[in-house]
């Protein structure tokens, strides 16, 4: 590099650091104490407004939440309102098939109770066919209420127990009387209609003959 070249590059420098030299008689600048109370004010007031709205947010969360809260309460409430309902329905509709099972079962003891009420005539050599023909109906008969039985004993149906017991109302309905002074009163004699249970409830009331002196 030549002196000239050298040269200028020195004058540029030192125009440079003439530009940005401080001027000695400017004083540096004083902060009083009327700003700094006033900048501190306006410090407060923001505080103090960011805080209100934090307090408002926090505020608008909490009625959400409970919001929220409330209407999980009332949907589990309504959830076990509905499973409730279907609950009983479900029950109801079951006691309603289990009730015509039972007057099936009805008929077919009745149709057993007359087979077996049935006497060989004495000309029974003359009736092979008949007597075979009524056994193979009784038989019929045995198997079908075998079958019936056991899907009521399935959903917890069972007979109830009443002979020679006495009456009570909230199983058994008196229907006839009869007057035997070897027994006490409301003593049930005969059960002209078999009552049920269904686990621990009253399926269906037996109707019974009582005595009464």
């Amino acid at each position: 590099m030549d002196e000239s070249s050298k040269e200028k590059l020195v004058e540029q420098f030192r125009a440079y650091l003439d530009e940005y030299e401080l001027d000695e008689t400017e004083t540096p600048e004083q902060t009083d104490l009327f700003s700094l109370f006033t900048e501190l004010a306006a410090l407060r007031n923001e505080v103090r407004l960011e805080s209100r709205q934090i307090k408002t947010a926090l505020d608008m969360f909490r009625e959400s939440f409970d919001l929220v809260e409330k209407s999980n309460e009332q949907m589990a409430k309504e959830l076990e309102r509905c499973r409730s309902e279907q609950g009983n329905k479900d029950r109801e509709n079951t006691r309603v098939l289990l009730l015509a099972f039972l007057e099936i079962y009805d008929r077919l003891d009745a149709g057993m109770k007359t087979l077996k009420r049935y006497k060989q005539s004495s000309w029974g050599f003359c009736c092979q066919p008949e007597i075979r023909l009524i056994s193979g109906v009784k038989e019929g008969q045995a198997m079908t209420i075998r079958r019936v039985t056991q899907l009521l004993a399935r959903y917890q149906v069972r007979p109830m127990d009443v002979l020679n017991k006495l009456l009570d109302p909230h199983t058994m309905r008196a229907v006839e009387v009869e007057s035997d002074h070897r027994l006490r009163n409301g003593i049930v004699t005969e059960e002209l209609r078999k009552g049920f249970m269904w686990d621990k409830e009253v399926l269906r009331i037996a109707e019974v003959k009582v005595n009464k002196k």
